[in-house]
């Protein structure tokens, strides 16, 4: 993975602890303590803050500057690249900071075009026959120097010369690799809704219904019974967040891992595409309204982490609504958000006002927060309201226009506290090795340890699902998210569900690792609810109930992953089985095995530790410079 981008020592959070101390205590309670009127609260401090932020020298100690293309930055990169290289085993873990030499570099320079020579003899070394001819044209197409011209020519001639060779070799009816790296698409069939959907809502099926009540507030309810396995929702996020990490690994707008071929954003250093396609695409639907504050925004979010989604959502919005911001400011000011629900909208006509009401409604718990908290989020959003006005298209729009600059803060504010709480986890599945300690663990849950491949999951994105966000919390949720690799989300039925009963998710913190009171703790503080589900009101662990043995043995002939395809449907009637037992408090192994063989078969992903083995390419195999 890449290095962080977020900088302890430029956290805002941390600044604001320090300045509330110092002045914006004194300056925000007495004025908001005295106010009778508690919806004029965030005006209230809104001002002083303004008001403080006037003189107060906040670039310099946060140390905020224009994210620039630096030449020194990218050899430095490269340099890095180029030990990984001639490391035995590490020649892809050298892609990363190849790409970052690539998008730190000046566009048509050499500095540039060596970064791309030497990704293509990571190509070539690691059979990627075809990206390495596309990563020699761009390579050609930023002025690769002329004393290296041969070099790269014998390098294409090869490379070409390997492709019709392998065209030629019989392969027995088996399709051509190419690459031993190439990412993994969608080899099995896509999941579909397992009931009729909704005529209004076709991701979703007809049976889930949202409804609410004074004790649990919105939440989804299944009208008849649902059996393990049914696929209940297939969605698209409204807007999605790489993780920083991932950023010279994945394209910021489809998220593929396609490290192989990415092309650098020119106006930033953070950002890099698999494909003009979709660079356009983010330039036209968010980008543009984020490119020159993004690594600022990263860099010091610090404890903020929703802060990042806010910035993208507000920018995916306002890119929708550009054409008529007049229009979108007097909407959201008549706009009734009791009526807005996401259930009863027509998705097949659905407009960007109405996609957007959908989000905008989220809840953001302002009303709950304390009157410091409150104020940190005011003070980041009007930091990150101001970097937009200087850097971006935002100065444009909003110039003299305070209505427009009212509503780009507005809606920072409100989506810096909505995404926190709405956000989920993108994951995905890498193969790994495993220690003693994760030996117990596998075995424990029925898996065969001694199975070559051994998944575990990482994140590398956040996104924000407008109707799954309605589902309430358990620690032993009954409904899963499967991540697919075209971006959507499906959310699949765990556990049985009888008519009648809520669907719920997890939002974190139910995991084996956490006590009750701890889980209780984080919750609260988080989403601002404490957990009733029965296994926080029976104050204990979330734990795996002990298996007998017969049924750790059903489980262990099954956790073999090279044929989970074929053994998932027997897992599946397994569960479903009339009697049998899930207790409230406890999962069972075979529902931990069901959400993992789901994710490793939808969810599947290449990841930097894959092998790959020394070629004798001679000097064509060999770093540019």
């Amino acid at each position: 993975m890449s290095e962080r981008l977020q900088d302890d020592a430029w956290d805002v959070g941390n600044l604001f602890d320090q300045l509330w101390e110092e002045s914006l205590k004194q300056r925000i309670i007495e004025p908001t303590q005295n106010q009778p009127d508690k919806d004029k609260i965030p005006e209230i401090i809104k001002r002083e803050i303004d008001e403080f932020l006037r003189t107060f020298p906040f670039h310099d100690r946060l140390k905020l500057q224009p994210d620039t293309k630096d030449n020194a930055n990218a050899v430095a990169a490269r340099n890095r690249g180029n030990e990984l290289f001639a490391t035995e085993g590490e020649c892809l873990k050298s892609l990363q900071h190849y790409n970052e030499s690539i998008a730190c570099s000046e566009p048509g320079s050499e500095t540039r075009a060596l970064a791309y020579g030497n990704r293509s003899a990571v190509c070539l070394r690691l059979d990627m026959y075809e990206e390495c001819l596309e990563t020699i044209r761009l390579a050609r197409a930023s002025n690769y120097p002329a004393r290296l011209a041969d070099k790269m020519n014998k390098r294409e001639q090869h490379v070409k010369r390997r492709i019709e060779e392998m065209y030629a070799e019989p392969c027995d009816g088996k399709p051509i690799e190419f690459g031993k790296h190439r990412p993994r698409y969608m080899v099995y069939p896509e999941l579909k809704l397992s009931y009729e959907a909704h005529a209004n809502v076709p991701q979703l099926v007809k049976c889930v219904e949202l409804r609410q009540n004074s004790e649990v507030g919105r939440h989804l309810v299944t009208t008849q019974k649902l059996k393990v396995g049914d696929v209940l929702l297939i969605e698209k996020p409204y807007a999605s967040m790489l993780n920083d990490q991932e950023r010279y690994k994945r394209c910021d707008f489809c998220q593929n891992e396609d490290r192989f071929t990415l092309i650098p954003c020119e106006g930033c250093t953070v950002t890099m595409y698999c494909s003009k396609e979709c660079m356009d695409k983010a330039h036209k639907q968010y980008h543009r309204y984020e490119c020159g504050v993004l690594r600022d925004c990263w860099r010091m979010i610090g404890s903020l982490p929703g802060g990042i989604m806010g910035l993208r959502t507000v920018a995916t919005a306002f890119a929708s609504f550009e054409q008529d911001l007049e229009g979108w400011i007097d909407h959201l000011n008549t706009l009734d958000e009791a009526k807005v629900n996401a259930f009863t909208v027509d998705w097949n006509e659905i407009t960007d006002s109405d996609m957007y009401d959908t989000v905008h409604v989220l809840a953001t718990n302002q009303k709950r927060r304390s009157c410091k908290d409150l104020a940190m989020l005011i003070f980041f959003a009007s930091i990150v309201h101001r970097l937009l006005l200087e850097r971006t298209e935002l100065g444009t729009l909003c110039e003299s226009n305070p209505a427009r600059s009212k509503l780009l803060f507005d809606l920072l504010l409100r989506h810096v506290q909505t995404s926190p709480i709405n956000k989920k986890q993108v994951s995905h599945m890498k193969c790994c090795e495993i220690d003693q300690e994760d030996e117990y663990e596998f075995n424990n849950f029925g898996y065969d340890s001694d199975d070559e491949d051994i998944f575990e999951e990482r994140t590398h994105a956040i996104a924000v699902y407008p109707l799954f966000s309605m589902a309430n919390h358990s620690c032993i949720p009954n409904v899963a998210p499967i991540h697919l690799l075209d971006g959507r989300c499906a959310f699949v039925v765990s556990r049985p569900i009888a008519a009648g009963e809520q669907l719920f998710d997890v939002y974190g913190f139910g995991t084996t690792e956490f006590a009750s009171s701890l889980r209780l703790l984080c919750l609260e503080q988080c989403y601002y609810f404490k957990c009733r589900c029965a296994v926080c009101e029976s104050c204990s662990y979330v734990s795996v109930r002990n298996m007998n043995q017969e049924e750790e043995k059903f489980l262990r002939a099954m956790s073999n992953s090279v044929q989970m395809r074929n053994h998932l449907p027997k897992l599946i009637e397994h569960m479903n089985e009339v009697g049998r037992c899930y207790p409230k408090h406890q999962y069972t192994a075979a529902e931990v095995m069901l959400v993992r063989s789901l994710r490793i078969i939808h969810s599947y992903s290449l990841e930097d530790d894959a092998e790959d083995e020394f070629g004798n390419f001679g000097v064509l195999g060999s770093c540019d410079g």
